[in-house]
């Protein structure tokens, strides 16, 4: 955000001692958007893995491939995924 002050939900992650990351939820739930949220992150390695397993599996096979592209997507409806969150608290 712009304000000098880091969201309240921003996550300074480190990985294996060397890759740092930044995620945050987006401003509409609360967020400053300072960086990817928890699902972006998690859809980002799903289509990390499938690039990598395609790319993995045809140079085993023998494949020539020039490029892999994954695109992913997904919806979140919080009232959806969290409706019974207050009774589980």
């Amino acid at each position: 955000g712009g304000d000098g002050q880091s969201s309240r939900f921003r996550q300074q992650i480190e990985v294996g001692g060397k890759h740092k990351l930044v995620a945050d939820e987006p401003e509409q739930v609360g967020g400053k958007d300072e960086g990817p949220s928890p699902y972006d992150l998690l859809l980002s390695a799903l289509g990390a893995c499938t690039n990598m397993t395609i790319r993995m599996y045809a140079e085993r096979k023998g494949i020539p491939l020039e490029s892999v592209a994954v695109d992913l997507t997904h919806s979140k409806v919080y009232a959806k995924d969290c409706a019974a969150c207050a009774d589980e608290v």
